[in-house]
């Protein structure tokens, strides 16, 4: 839905396109289109967005890169997806902003369909539907809890995969647990203490475990972890993690045209937040961006920071973001999207000093870290990237 002209704050804002990269993307609006230019002039005029033939070509060539509302204007006239058009024109601030429309959406659906997460917060508190979400995903749906086709007394089939209605506005997504080795440990018994307390040291790590208790190795079987996000938040998600890579992220063949296919699928979905929201903000709702999300934006718009750092720390943001939504689902799509995972997405081992020389042949001591975990072995979880068509449509 194009919003009318942009005011004019003197500064253009940043795309995060190398030069060489324009003309790539002046062909992809070019074929997009499907207009001849006359015809895009008059319906941009319809729109109150002035142009001309020639203003047009140096977009199409890569000459220059059309601002974000002159974007809008131009996919609005010529109905091709906003989304899309601002990740490939790298316009990434614009992206963020999607993210937080998107999010907002699917908080509204939990409240209409009376789904939630885990039941407490820190200390008992009782959180919002949405961050409820943090670390489950849903487990209640109207109100009943999530079973996957187990049974309990008063009824038979609670596996909401089998319902239209849970279908048409929730995403399942799912990783599989390779069959691996782990070890058990007995721990101690609760010791009671004066004051009718207890105490019991849990090891955070298995070599902080006490040698002398009982320890075996056991074998986990190859399962399926499931998690569940209305579609909204799981677009959100999705495209957060695709179009802000961590430094070293490696993609999986596919992965970003999917990144692309999915921008362009989701423009219908992202309308309508957008119409919604802008009807609620006309009788004064305010609209604020998630905090970690505003400090994404201020990293793109920092000009201290090098221009080609900027997209790598809002990345961090970025995902940081999407974990506090929902971190279950965050590294589900990570491991959809990625073969390895780069340093800043693993846990990195500690730093270690090794010789080096220089041309002279005299050695010195320099600190290299480790490569990460993630990037030098195998993976054990796999996940597929779900399907477009299924996570876009909605009632």
């Amino acid at each position: 839905m194009y919003e009318g002209p942009a005011a004019k704050t003197g500064r253009r804002p940043a795309t995060f396109l190398a030069a060489k990269e324009w003309p790539e993307a002046g062909r992809w609006l070019e074929q997009s289109i499907g207009l001849r230019p006359t015809e895009l002039l008059e319906r941009l005029a319809d729109l109150d967005v002035a142009s001309s033939s020639n203003r047009l070509k140096s977009y199409f060539t890569g000459k220059r890169l059309p601002e974000p509302s002159t974007l809008q204007a131009i996919c609005e006239a010529a109905g091709i997806s906003y989304v899309e058009a601002v990740d490939r024109f790298g316009y990434y601030r614009e992206i963020v902003r999607l993210f937080d429309d998107l999010v907002w959406l699917g908080a509204r659906w939990l409240e209409e369909d009376e789904a939630r997460g885990g039941t407490l917060g820190p200390l008992g508190e009782q959180p919002s539907r949405l961050n409820s979400l943090r670390n489950t995903g849903v487990l209640y749906w109207k109100n009943e809890p999530i079973m996957w086709g187990g049974q309990l007394r008063w009824r038979d089939d609670l596996d909401p995969r089998t319902i239209p209605e849970f279908r048409s506005r929730y995403i399942v997504g799912s990783w599989c647990e390779l069959e691996h080795r782990n070890v058990r440990v007995e721990l101690p018994p609760i010791e009671a203490v004066p004051g009718g307390t207890f105490s019991l040291t849990v090891p955070a790590t298995l070599d902080r475990v006490d040698p002398s208790l009982k320890q075996e190795s056991l074998i986990v079987p190859e399962h399926t972890v499931l998690m569940v996000l209305p579609k909204p938040i799981g677009v959100a998600i999705l495209l957060a993690t695709l179009a802000f890579p961590r430094r070293g992220d490696g993609y999986k063949e596919g992965a970003s045209e999917y990144r692309f296919d999915l921008g362009k699928a989701a423009d219908g979905l992202v309308r309508e937040v957008k119409r919604l929201r802008t009807d609620l903000r006309i009788v004064g709702r305010p609209k604020n961006l998630h905090p970690l999300l505003q400090r994404s934006c201020d990293a793109l718009d920092d000009g201290r920071i090098p221009f080609n750092y900027r997209r790598p720390v809002a990345a961090e943001y970025v995902v940081m973001w999407a974990d506090a939504i929902c971190d279950r689902f965050t590294h589900y799509a990570r491991l959809a999207a990625f073969d390895f995972w780069g340093e800043a997405g693993g846990h990195s081992w500690t730093t270690t000093v090794v010789p080096q020389y220089n041309a002279r042949g005299m050695a010195r001591e320099v600190a290299m870290p480790r490569p990460s975990a993630f990037a030098m072995l195998p993976q054990t979880r796999l996940a597929d990237l779900p399907e477009i068509n299924i996570l876009t449509t909605y009632q």
